[in-house]
């Protein structure tokens, strides 16, 4: 009932009327592979229902950060996943930067996320994506999702050029036939700084 709640105070930042699915999750982390990476990020970590996947495919000795803007969300995930596990980060990813600095992280191998990307307002896509990239080790990846029915819309299309001007590479993943609505992966690679 959070969830909802949350919605229903601020529908443009939560985004979604609840938590991203099992089917949508599962697919995402194992697309993304964060075997052997060092630091993964997850940025819009909600309540956890992409963290709880993510958690157990970090590699040991790897660290997880959970981004999350909502201050009720992150406290939620505080009590979820202890800080030995996940250090939740109470931040827009718009500051991405200076939120893992706090943590002591300059470099990020894997950055996942299920933000509401085709509602965002103008402007927020092509920050929130300068600052993933900003980030990304040389070899590191972003991977995401995006409403299967919704790639023909004005803020798809945006969301898809932002993509390849701040990538080298983009490619598209499975769909989550599962999960309503269907939700596509987007796997980008190669990031160029200052996109």
């Amino acid at each position: 009932m959070g969830f909802v709640r949350e919605f229903l105070r601020d529908p443009r930042r939560t985004g979604a009327v609840a938590p991203s699915t099992p089917w949508a999750a599962r697919t995402l982390v194992a697309e993304a592979d964060p075997a052997g990476a060092r630091v993964v990020v997850e940025v819009g970590a909600g309540t956890g229902a992409i963290t709880n996947v993510l958690l157990p495919r970090v590699p040991p000795g790897g660290h997880l950060l959970a981004v999350e803007v909502n201050p009720v969300f992150a406290a939620r995930l505080r009590r979820r996943f202890g800080a030995d596990e996940v250090a939740v980060v109470c931040a827009s990813a718009v500051h991405l930067r200076a939120a893992l600095a706090e943590h002591g992280v300059s470099s990020v191998d894997r950055v996942i996320s299920a933000l509401p990307w085709t509602t965002m307002p103008d402007g927020q896509q092509e920050d929130i994506l300068a600052a993933v990239a900003g980030v990304l080790a040389s070899d590191g990846r972003f991977s995401t999702l995006l409403c299967r029915h919704r790639i023909g819309s004005a803020g798809a299309r945006r969301f898809l050029d932002l993509l390849h001007r701040h990538f080298g590479r983009v490619w598209s993943g499975r769909t989550v036939w599962a999960a309503v609505p269907p939700l596509v992966a987007y796997h980008c690679a190669d990031p160029v700084r200052g996109g």
